[in-house]
């Protein structure tokens, strides 16, 4: 399956992992127990214009995508943690809402990857 590289960099991944699909599997299940927590953070934090947790929240999911090459929803989080850092919230709701989708897009691509090794 064609995985656009905006998503998740295949190519990268896989290069970080060497090749290791039960080593993915691992960091996957990881993600998703985890996510929600970083995701709801996230929201409290803009919901109460938190800038500093904002900033640690977001750099927190920018390492979690960080590791599927996920560039899309690295660089929105990566922007959400400037935000906070500058304490500026116009905006970032929608940046947010972003974000959701494109963690979404991520855990559709990781699961098709895994059908792949069945």
């Amino acid at each position: 399956m064609l995985i656009n590289p905006e998503i998740i960099d295949r190519e990268e991944l896989m290069s970080r992992l060497d090749g290791d699909m039960e080593l993915l599997e691992e960091l996957f299940e990881l993600f998703v127990e985890d996510y929600p927590q970083f995701l709801g953070d996230i929201e409290a934090a803009i919901q109460n214009h938190d800038g500093q947790k904002l900033k640690q929240a977001a750099h927190t999911l920018k390492g979690a995508v960080g590791n599927f090459a996920a560039k899309k929803a690295f660089d929105l989080a990566f922007q959400l943690e400037m935000m906070g850092q500058e304490g500026q919230f116009q905006g970032a709701r929608g940046v947010f809402e972003e974000l959701k989708t494109a963690i979404e897009e991520i855990k559709q691509a990781l699961a098709a990857m895994k059908q792949e090794t069945v």
